[in-house]
């Protein structure tokens, strides 16, 4: 899936919150290089193993998407268009069968599906997988990954600031990730306060302007 390209009002391109941090932010590159170590070990290219790992994210957030604004989507057509093995396809179906569990569960009041929103005070754009009344105003995003690291918390705290700068009126109020297990599991994380995440980016997002001055 082709990346988002984020544009300021007089039309200057803006980083996304997920380069800001992927470039800038290496905390969990030790867990990646032991997880990369491993799938050489087996005998498997950590390349392959992430581009399809990436893949059935991309099937599985595609079909959230179209479930949220109640739109279908089907085998064949849509989903065949997206490519993707038997086996991704699979456990993507797995991964929207839990998010639809979790749906019925929560019963929250959707108010936007990926949403895509720029900053202008701090120049960044993002794109908001769900924002939803559950009790209160919430950022939910969606995860198919099998752990939930410090920078998620990051990613989320960066779109919670992006909508409260463009709806300052119906702030934020809590911020979720939903896992997504491609067993079919999920688990759910919640944090009402994301202030230290959110300090954070800014340091993130000062670091990526400075560093194209130190090259």
């Amino acid at each position: 899936m082709p990346a988002n390209i984020y544009k300021t009002a007089d039309g200057k391109r803006v980083p996304g919150v997920t380069t800001v941090i992927g470039g800038n932010l290496g905390w969990s590159k030790n867990g990646l290089i032991h997880w990369a170590w491993e799938q050489g070990i087996n005998g498997v290219d950590y390349k392959d193993a992430r581009d399809k790992a990436a893949d059935t994210g991309t099937i599985a957030h595609a079909m959230v998407e179209h479930e949220v604004r109640g739109e279908k989507f089907e085998w064949p057509g849509l989903g065949q268009k997206m490519g993707g093995s038997w086996e991704q396809i699979k456990q993507a179906e797995n991964a929207f069968a839990a998010f639809c569990e979790w749906k019925e569960l929560v019963k929250f009041k959707l108010l936007f599906a990926e949403h895509l929103l720029v900053s202008e005070k701090y120049k960044f754009g993002g794109q908001i997988d769900i924002a939803a009344i559950q009790g209160k105003r919430a950022i939910i995003d969606i995860k198919t990954s099998n752990a939930i690291y410090e920078d998620h918390k990051i990613q989320i705290a960066a779109y919670g600031n992006l909508w409260n700068e463009h709806y300052p009126d119906e702030p934020i109020e809590n911020y979720y990730i939903l896992q997504l297990g491609k067993d079919g599991s999920f688990s759910y994380h919640y944090w009402p306060d994301l202030s230290n995440a959110w300090r954070a980016f800014l340091l993130l997002r000062e670091l990526h302007d400075l560093k194209k001055k130190l090259k």
